[in-house]
């Protein structure tokens, strides 16, 4: 099960970054057995004497054209695997040797048994869902003009009487009484066929598109360094959580975080190494939150934020006092210094679901923390009349 996971996820990372030689593979291994049961129905067709007369004589060669367009897939397919190192490289020659004789071989198959009357349109369709799925559309406009080009001069000359309907076959599949025993059969079997790739392949696209979809609205919620929400999701969560503090009348803590003296760790170390700082505090507020109950987020630059339901003033002390403490654990590296980090905290528990308030009373309180030495802790009840409620701790 892992494994076919991973052959999925292989093929979404495909289909998003269009390299050219490997979606030519995957474009020839979605075909191959598509040509593979037609050649196999045209053999056998001939091969036996009661299919063999609904055929004109001169559709013989189409078996050994498709035999031919399989065998220089395959040959593709072996080029591409010797020349691997290449891979990554824009490839639109390589797209269009695949592309043009593939999708000129099913529209000239299908209009020799008949464009409107047989299901080998259907089995276009699939190749141009696929096609497009891999490909961007620069390098599709060729085969598909050559699809549709086809398609239409066929029309003309059948109108004009220069092209007999069906060129293929002696007399077409549908003639308006009960189909004969092979093209039953083989109706059924190119139906079944094309419906059942078309499918897998829709299926497969609008996974692909779910997934990307929920990755994007992951990535517009985050922040990418810390893994932690960003000021945006921090902010549509205060405003969701003091409505429903508002109504509810329980408890709503907001706590800011700011890292002390951060701007000395990137003057002397370097950015790198204040990412890593970043990165750390983020797995560290990650680990003393609840999940999918608080909101751990960056606020911006060092600053951090919790946004924390359910929890009053005492609880929200408790879980800052706790983060401190095992921050001042926390040894960083950096070219074979140590050194060690602390953070500034400021604290203030939503009233009557004013956040935005509350929010202002713990900036408020981050910065006599700051005032008072750095390492602190200030808590205050977010209270507009008493302004000068605040508890260092």
């Amino acid at each position: 099960m892992s494994f076919l996971l991973g052959r999925l996820r292989s093929l979404e990372s495909r289909l998003v970054e269009r390299r050219d030689a490997g979606n030519v593979v995957l474009f020839v291994l979605g075909l191959w057995p598509i040509l593979a049961v037609l050649w196999t129905l045209q053999t056998v067709a001939f091969a036996s004497a009661p299919a063999r007369e609904l055929y004109e004589a001169h559709s013989l060669p189409w078996a050994h054209l498709l035999l031919s367009l399989m065998m220089t897939w395959l040959a593709l397919m072996g080029w591409i695997g010797w020349q691997r190192r290449h891979e990554d490289a824009p490839q639109p020659w390589l797209v269009q040797l695949t592309l043009l004789p593939g999708i000129g071989t099913l529209v000239a198959l299908s209009i020799g048994h008949g464009l409107h009357d047989n299901p080998l349109p259907m089995l276009i369709l699939n190749v141009l869902v696929l096609s497009r799925a891999l490909f961007s559309m620069r390098v599709l406009r060729a085969a598909w003009g050559l699809a549709l080009g086809m398609a239409l001069l066929s029309e003309a000359l059948q109108s004009a009487g220069a092209l007999v309907y069906a060129p293929l076959l002696v007399q077409p599949i549908y003639v308006g009484e009960a189909l004969h025993p092979w093209w039953q059969a083989w109706v059924r079997i190119v139906f079944s066929l094309a419906a059942l790739i078309l499918s897998a392949v829709l299926f497969f696209l609008a996974h692909t598109l779910h997934r990307r979809r929920a990755e994007l609205e992951t990535l517009v919620r985050t922040d990418v360094l810390t893994g932690l929400a960003n000021r945006r999701e921090f902010m549509t969560g205060l405003e969701r959580e003091s409505m429903r503090q508002a109504r509810s009348g329980r408890p709503l803590s907001v706590v800011l975080f700011d890292i002390d003296h951060f701007k000395r760790i990137n003057d002397t170390w370097g950015h790198p190494v204040g990412d890593e700082v970043l990165a750390r505090i983020g797995a560290l507020l990650r680990a003393h939150t609840r999940e999918q109950v608080d909101t751990a987020a960056r606020y911006g630059g060092e600053e951090f934020v919790l946004l924390l339901p359910d929890t009053g003033l005492e609880g929200a002390q408790l879980v800052a006092e706790k983060i401190a403490s095992r921050l001042r654990d926390e040894v960083f590296d950096a070219v074979g210094q140590r050194f060690m980090v602390t953070q500034s905290v400021g604290i203030a528990q939503v009233v009557e679901g004013d956040g935005g308030w509350a929010l202002r009373v713990a900036d408020r309180n981050l910065y006599q923390a700051k005032q008072a030495g750095r390492d602190r802790i200030v808590a205050s009840m977010a209270f507009k009349e008493d302004d000068a409620m605040s508890s260092p701790s």
